[in-house]
């Protein structure tokens, strides 16, 4: 292949775009034969491990569809290769902060648990779920989707605690007066739902461990729809099953797919779905053609748009 190629994944949609389109096996074929030559462009949204990525040549992009990228390649050691990453950001902020609180509205009415006994024909119970109104919500990180669920839970009539680890996220807070800034420590005892949305390093501990869970309300759900890292899912799965919280929601996990013998897939006050938050046909189009507008960005000028915090 010639310099400045734009390389696809195959099941992109990638109307009226140039490029040869491949797999994931094939583009690590391509990498090992040395047919890919500097300044091409490969778009990716799986995880470049330190194999791949030293196959991958000086002077190349790494453009991936999504925005946290932290944890699918190791940024430090891709510039010391000479390798460029790109990311994206706002494409999918309201699907993202959307399908947390159907979760959130999930898990807090017991909607699966509702549906079985409707199959079931059971007789309705006197007492089920709870309501969201006047209970408080806690958002861990004020990014662009955390920022959007802080407005959908007030929204709700839900107090708003939340942590910044930004500048910026400080003074929109701040500015807003939508909620009301905190310590992670102090959330967690206070929050009825603690939702998400901090960034993840690849090989971070996480921010939700057995302690962490310790310090949550035994009537308090938890969400994640940002990464699977955050939370240790073995010590959320004891929490769920002795009641240390009564509820979670999550769409991610680590690994993805969880293996068929985890213990959270056999209990019935957590509810599951396969990292589809940003899953819209929409949204998934404005991702790509993002992701591909950085690739051809780059191979004709040399200026994608660098990974952001």
């Amino acid at each position: 292949m010639s310099p400045g190629t734009v390389y696809v994944p195959t099941r992109w949609p990638a109307v009226d775009r140039d490029g040869p389109t491949v797999t994931y096996a094939s583009l690590s074929a391509l990498l090992e034969s040395g047919a890919v030559a500097a300044p091409s462009a490969l778009c990716v949204d799986e995880p470049v491990d330190d194999r791949l990525l030293a196959l991958v040549p000086a002077g190349c992009l790494l453009s991936f569809s999504g925005t946290g990228v932290w944890d699918l390649v190791d940024l430090d050691r891709a510039a010391a290769l000479g390798i460029r990453v790109s990311n994206i950001t706002d494409y999918g902020t309201d699907a993202i902060a959307e399908h947390t609180f159907a979760l959130i509205l999930t898990v807090s009415r017991s909607l699966l648990r509702a549906d079985r006994r409707v199959r079931q024909a059971a007789p309705p119970p006197d007492v089920w779920g709870t309501t969201l109104a006047s209970r408080t919500l806690g958002v861990v990180g004020l990014g662009a989707v955390g920022r959007r669920v802080a407005r959908l839970g007030a929204a709700f009539g839900m107090p708003v605690l939340a942590t910044a680890d930004r500048e910026d996220s400080v003074r929109w807070a701040t500015e807003t007066q939508a909620v009301q800034l905190t310590s992670l420590a102090d959330l967690l005892a206070r929050a009825d739902v603690v939702s998400l949305h901090r960034r993840y390093d690849r090989g971070a501990p996480p921010t939700i461990d057995r302690f962490a869970l310790a310090a949550m309300k035994t009537s308090a759900i938890l969400v994640n729809t940002a990464r699977g890292g955050l939370v240790d899912h073995a010590a959320l799965a004891e929490a769920l099953a002795a009641g240390t919280i009564a509820g979670a929601g999550l769409d991610v996990f680590e690994p993805e797919p969880p293996p068929a013998d985890h213990p959270l897939l056999r209990l019935d006050n957590v509810v599951l779905s396969p990292h589809v938050a940003a899953g819209p046909a929409e949204v998934r189009r404005r991702a790509v053609d993002a992701a591909l507008d950085n690739a051809w960005a780059f191979v004709r000028s040399g200026c994608p748009a660098d990974v952001t915090g």
